[in-house]
């Protein structure tokens, strides 16, 4: 389990090494932005950050060992760039440096006076600097509960003021879990448990300010649109203020369900695909932004490891259509956003209270969540017919067969097969046919 620790200043240093960190970072910029539009003109989907990299065609100051930091953090961001998709190319505007143990080690004090010291290799070769560092209350906290420091650091500049980032680890088996607990993850409620309990919403102020950023979105839509045609660098479409008022939200809600999660409880948490979810309507859309699916499922991964307690992904198909009573799947099973009502056996639940049910129940469900999501309805259709209790009763008096259709009838469900005409006239033991109704 791991965590980062976060906004440390380097205020304690002398100008003459935060002067020669200046040079660094500018070179280290200089040919990140090289690497990226490199990998980008030559349409490298997928690069090889362990590949052999191309010091003839950016000469460069850097040592090898920061040459390589500065390739691996170009390729992430241009695997990242084109797995959501951009359009424009990405312009580095701030400063960060990405670096490993070859280049920056964090070294403990041997004094009061400071917690740890960053050895930083700079543009002259055997020449490192040492910067001071000093840890506020939170983050001490953090190393006690995290002992380990793993090797990774960031190092940024905002402002004018240089901070640094690492990451800490503990290490130890999770507990065993006496009991599951499903998470439906939603956008009316943040996160929904079966048992009733619903955390955070989406508020009239969140909502607010998601009409007053989508107004801004398209202002500066248009205004890319006339820099593009004066060949003038565009604007960034993102409001980070929005998104970090959203965020602040989410995680208030999550640290408040897990607080309340009985001890000793496993979580079942949804494996969402939020990229290819989309509305019809805008607005519908600007919710599901504002909603910040992925990131609820992600944060609350996150926030279970810190805690550890143990969690797992689990097949969200149809949760929110199956009954979590009988396990009869049928989309209109669910009325209405929070109204779900089964029309076989007539059981009435909120719809993220049943859909977090469902989910609890997949958490061991081996063979459900390896099927992928289109082979889930004939799965639970199957699993339906198998667990009544009389299956030539249910079949309306005809043995079960492969290819049945269950149909509703208002609350009457027929089974017909495919190979065989809908029936025209009453028969003993049967249900009434359409013509009848």
């Amino acid at each position: 389990m791991k965590k980062a620790i976060t906004h440390l200043k380097l205020n304690q240093a002398n100008s003459s090494k935060l002067q020669k960190l200046d040079e660094l970072a500018a070179e280290h910029g200089r040919v990140v932005q090289a690497y990226v539009d490199l990998l980008i003109g030559q349409e490298v989907r997928q690069p090889n950050k362990y590949a052999d990299i191309p010091e003839q065609d950016i000469p460069t100051r850097l040592s090898d060992r920061w040459q390589r930091c500065a390739w691996q953090q170009a390729c992430g961001l241009v695997q990242s760039w084109y797995s959501n998709e951009r359009q424009n190319p990405p312009l580095l505007r701030n400063i960060c440096l990405q670096a490993n143990a070859n280049v920056v080690v964090i070294e403990p004090s041997e004094t009061p006076t400071f917690d740890f010291w960053l050895r930083i290799s700079t543009l002259e070769a055997g020449k490192p600097i040492r910067v001071p560092l000093t840890l506020y209350g939170r983050a001490k906290e953090t190393i006690a509960e995290f002992p380990k420091l793993c090797t990774g650091v960031t190092l940024n500049r905002r402002e004018g003021q240089w901070y640094v980032t690492f990451v800490v680890e503990r290490r130890g088996k999770k507990p065993k879990s006496k009991a599951v607990i499903g998470v439906d993850i939603g956008m009316v409620n943040i996160v929904s448990t079966a048992e009733g309990r619903r955390y955070g919403q989406i508020s009239p102020e969140l909502r607010r300010r998601v009409e007053r950023s989508a107004a801004k979105r398209r202002r500066k839509q248009k205004l890319n649109a006339c820099l593009k045609r004066k060949g003038l660098p565009t604007v960034d479409l993102a409001d980070h203020r929005a998104e970090a008022f959203a965020r602040n939200e989410i995680g208030q809600a999550l640290n408040q369900m897990i607080a309340d999660l009985p001890t000793g409880a496993a979580v079942a948490v949804e494996r969402l695909t939020v990229k290819q979810m989309r509305f019809k309507s805008r607005q519908m859309n600007r919710a599901l932004r504002a909603s910040q699916l992925g990131y609820v499922r992600d944060k609350l991964k996150f926030k279970l490891d810190e805690r550890g307690l143990r969690y797992r992904s689990v097949q969200p198909a149809y949760s929110s259509q199956e009954c979590s009573e009988c396990g009869f799947t049928l989309s209109l099973n669910r009325r209405s956003q929070a109204e779900f009502e089964c029309l076989w056996c007539g059981y009435k639940a909120n719809a993220d209270e049943n859909a977090a049910a469902n989910l609890a129940k997949r958490f061991g469900d081996e063979a459900l969540n390896t099927l992928p999501f289109r082979d889930v309805e004939a799965a639970l259709a199957e699993r339906f017919m198998r667990r009544l209790s009389d299956a030539r009763s249910a079949s309306a008096g005809l043995e079960l067969q492969p290819g049945v259709i269950w149909l509703p009838r208002g609350k009457v469900v027929v089974a017909v097969s495919e190979a065989e005409p809908l029936p025209t006239v009453n028969q003993p033991g049967q249900d009434p046919c359409h013509i009848c109704l």
